[in-house]
């Protein structure tokens, strides 16, 4: 439940595309249907709520198949940043997790379909991976309309399948995936070892696992982002769902 009141509004669609058969339509095209249509939604959102106190959560599922489905909550106050559990079936905690950073972000998504589930071509539905997704659709639409944008994306390890000492010990992995660690991430990473006395390590600067570096967000690239993998101790996540005030510090260094 949300801490405060607002106007909640949720929405099923089912997208039908642009063709008449699902044959001639192609991945692509859905996906550039899709970015239209949230952006439709987007802008609808807003005028909303210039009077009232919203909170709007989107459930978006192609019954072609064609891109893989997700769910969105979005509300206009807090800053221009974006909640993210893209496995919430797989990596226990992550999506409440994630979802307790709405409000201090105005974004939080989720998958509504298993990693592991086949897409239309054979893939599989991991949304960390798949590039024709409706959260990646939000993602490059939302940029599109704010100034700057910061990616937090929750992921969940276990220590016992992790190769290197470093990784077994750390309660957190933070990286930017691909990319070199910035000032941001690294202060990130020291004000959760500092205020939280957590161990906390930075890719690949303290571990060399977990890296995200295989991460769509990475290919995406937008110009205006700054994309955070963040990685969890299934401990840490443990102590985070059952401890308010440990959760508050938590939200509090995440979004620095």
């Amino acid at each position: 439940m949300m801490p405060y009141k607002s106007l909640f509004a949720f929405i099923l669609v089912s997208l039908t595309g642009q063709a008449t058969h699902a044959q001639q339509v192609n991945s692509n095209e859905a996906y550039t249907a899709t970015k239209n249509q949230l952006a439709q939604w987007l802008h609808v959102q807003k005028s909303l709520a210039q009077s009232n106190d919203l909170v709007s959560s989107l459930t978006l599922t192609d019954k072609n198949n064609l891109i893989v489905a997700g769910e969105i909550h979005y509300q206009p106050s807090g800053k221009q940043c974006i909640a993210y559990a893209p496995h919430r079936f797989y990596d226990k905690h992550t999506y409440a997790i994630a979802l307790a950073l709405l409000g201090d972000c105005q974004v939080f998504l989720a998958n509504t379909v298993h990693r592991h589930t086949s897409t239309h071509d054979g893939q599989k539905s991991d949304l960390g991976k798949y590039r024709y997704s409706v959260t990646n659709a939000f993602i490059e639409t939302y940029a599109s309309m704010v100034e700057r944008v910061m990616i937090y994306q929750i992921h969940g390890f276990d220590a016992k399948k992790r190769h290197t000492q470093q990784a077994r010990s750390s309660d957190v992995i933070i990286s930017q995936g691909s990319k070199p660690a910035t000032a941001q991430l690294q202060r990130i990473s020291q004000c959760l070892t500092q205020k939280l006395k957590l161990t906390s390590r930075v890719y690949p600067l303290e571990v060399t696992e977990l890296g995200g570096t295989k991460n769509i967000l990475n290919q995406i690239a937008l110009k205006n982002s700054e994309f955070f993998h963040i990685e969890l101790s299934y401990t840490l996540r443990t102590q985070l769902v059952q401890q308010p005030n440990l959760m508050s510090q938590f939200k509090t260094c995440i979004t620095l």
